[in-house]
Parts: C-alpha cells; structure tokens; sequence
C-alpha cells in the first residue's frame, strides 16, 4: 500500500503558468484549447486557480508537438493519448531530411542536463515536481558534506542552496564545480553580503533569493555555460529603496547607507525583510476569496504577517540605535 508521500506524488498538479512552461503552450492559447476543444478537463483550487494533473501535462506535450509537426489542432484535441503518442511516433519517423526543424520539434537528441542538488530542502521539492527535463545524477543534504557525497559524480549544473552566503562560500563552491565537472551553477541563497554576491557572479553562478520557484529551475539548468571568470568582475544589480509600512522609503535608505560599523549589513538584510512582509500583509489583504472560510484565512495571514513585520520594526530600532544611526521623527 504506498505511503502519503507516494500518494502525493501521484497526485501531483500544476498550475496554468507551470504547465505553459513545460509544454511551450501560451496560457492563452491553452485556455482557448480548453474552451473550444476540451482538450483537457482541469480541476479548479478553492481559490479558482487550474490545476492540472502529470497525465493531462504529458498529453497538452504531445498535442503542442503534433501542432508544430503541421497538425490542425480540431483535428487532433478529441484523440485518446495512445492514439496521439501513435501519430507522434509516425511524424518522427516520417519526418523528411529537408525539415530539420520539424525533427527538433519532435525528436529531441539534445541530452538533458545532468544535475547535481546539494540542499536537502531543495532537493525534496525537486524530487516531489518530477522535473523532466533535468536528470538529477546525485543529491547531498548539505554543503559540508557535499565533496564526499558527491565523489566520483559527474554533472553538467550544481544547483546549491545555501541559507547565508559567508566569506568562504565562492571557494567552496568553486572547488566542488570542479570536483563535478560543473559548467554552471545555481545558488538558492537567503542572505549575504553583497561582495560575496559580486564574487559569486565573477564566478559564473546564477544567483536565486530563496524560495527558488521551481518552474525556473529548468530554463536555469538549461542556460549557456557561464564559465569561472574570477578575474572579471561582475557588475552588481540595482538595489530598490527599502520600503515598509512604518519607515519610509528615504529613512530606511539612510539607515542602511550610515551603517558603517555592521560588517554583517543586518540594516540591510533587515530592511529587506521588512519589504517582503510588508508586500506580504498588502497581498494577504486584497487577495480574492471565494468563500467565508478563505477571507477568514486570509485576515489571519495578514494579522500574523503584520506582526511578524511590527516586531522586526522594532528590531531595525533597537540596531539603528545601538549603531547611532538617524531615525524618522
């Protein structure tokens, strides 16, 4: 009998703009696929959302490749998947020596990018949305004990997660892309200073702030290799002024720029923080609901979320304060 977790595998769904990504299907487009031809029969969440379940993404796959090979799609959208999969076979086999195209499309010889995850979070979350287009050739629950777990292992991406980026981390990581054979690198990280940031991009890393979606993972494995360039520094990315509900734009900006002393940026990181929260709080409040239950579940998401960011307020004070820095009257 399988566990919960198979059984939550099994029961796996994806959302509309998931689904678009894997098949190459504008939501648009699959939207009026479904009203006009039923294609497929999405379930909806409380919330409205379509949900779509791995055998309706595997059919939406093979129906997009028929459309590229010529096929009209009213001609094909009432087929059962074997009969589909069946003119698939036919097309690929029959597909002319002059339309190398139309073999792309339907016969992909590129091999898929082999993956190796260091993160034990990141790796379940991989594991559980059965990305198809990455082969996942080995995993380690963290980076400290990667370079054993992962000897004699060979990879084209070493996807990492990382809670905090510290002073040794471009090293670390570096030696263990060599160790792999890695040609890029994907870092899921949460904070760290900024020239540990700037390091890690000379290095050729694709830098992700926690939580990585993991819709993106595929199209990030699947870039040009960056290369290690240490010698080439990376320019940075423009940061936005931190906004929150009880400082304004301008005095969290002077308190982060003051800070002079703070090797660790905590105003910074703080700052931060208190941005997402505050987005977090307007969004559990304006989003829709479709029954009493889910507006109560969503005052309750904005109450909490308000007090974690009104405790964090008084956090930024207590810093600012000890390091003399200005506050808003």
């Amino acid at each position: 009998m399988p566990n919960r977790h198979q059984m939550a595998l099994e029961e796996a769904v994806y959302r509309s703009g998931a689904v678009a990504r894997r098949t190459g299907i504008p939501v648009q487009t699959l939207r009026v696929w479904e009203r006009r031809y039923r294609i497929v029969g999405p379930r909806q969440s409380a919330t409205g959302q379509r949900l779509y379940a791995p055998a309706e993404v595997a059919r939406l796959t093979v129906i997009k490749q028929l459309v590229d090979s010529g096929h009209a799609i009213g001609s094909i959208a009432s087929l059962g998947f074997d009969q589909l999969q069946a003119m698939l076979d036919k097309v690929a086999s029959a597909a002319p020596a002059q339309q190398p195209q139309a073999l792309e499309v339907v016969r992909n010889s590129r091999p898929l990018p082999r993956v190796a995850i260091v993160g034990e979070a990141l790796s379940l979350r991989v594991a559980h949305h059965r990305l198809a287009a990455l082969q996942v050739v080995a995993t380690s629950p963290n980076a400290a004990l990667a370079g054993e777990a992962l000897r004699g292992v060979t990879a084209d991406v070493l996807v990492i997660e990382l809670p905090t980026l510290k002073r040794e981390t471009p090293q670390t990581i570096r030696s263990l892309a060599q160790q792999l054979g890695a040609q890029h690198i994907v870092v899921e990280y949460g904070f760290g200073p900024q020239r540990v940031e700037q390091e890690l991009r000379a290095l050729g890393c694709s830098l992700v702030h926690a939580p990585l979606e993991i819709g993106q993972l595929e199209s990030l494995c699947g870039a040009p290799p960056a290369g290690f360039q240490a010698e080439k520094s990376a320019a940075l990315p423009p940061i936005d002024p931190a906004a929150t509900r009880r400082f304004d734009n301008k005095a969290l900006a002077q308190i982060s720029t003051t800070s002079v002393k703070l090797n660790c940026e905590c105003p910074h990181h703080l700052g931060e923080l208190l941005v997402r929260l505050g987005n977090f709080e307007t969004y559990s409040a304006e989003c829709e609901s479709s029954n009493t239950a889910d507006a109560a579940l969503h005052r309750y998401l904005k109450e909490v979320a308000g007090t974690a960011r009104s405790l964090l307020e008084e956090a930024l004070v207590k810093v600012a304060e000890s390091e003399g820095l200005p506050l808003p009257a």
